[in-house]
């Protein structure tokens, strides 16, 4: 099954919430700055807030998380098996 990277660029986020209201099996608000990142089952680095990897069956989640973010600073691309 294939995988994403997704990256989010969280010094432009402006913490308006919908990447979590579309997508919260892969987004959340942090307590500490109320901006979006990673949960933590998806991130690469426990330390690394803004990138992760996801299964196949939640790319059209995030991709719909990305597509109507307004600010678009969430990434996605396949991860090279």
């Amino acid at each position: 099954m294939a995988k994403y990277r997704v990256w989010i660029d969280r010094d432009q986020c402006i913490s308006d919430m919908v990447c979590v209201s579309l997508c919260p099996d892969v987004f959340e608000m942090s307590d500490e700055d109320g901006k979006s990142q990673i949960v933590a089952n998806f991130r690469t680095d426990p330390n690394n807030l803004a990138e992760g990897i996801v299964p196949e069956d939640l790319k059209d989640c995030v991709q719909n998380a990305a597509d109507s973010c307004p600010v678009a600073i969430i990434h996605m691309e396949p991860v090279e098996e």
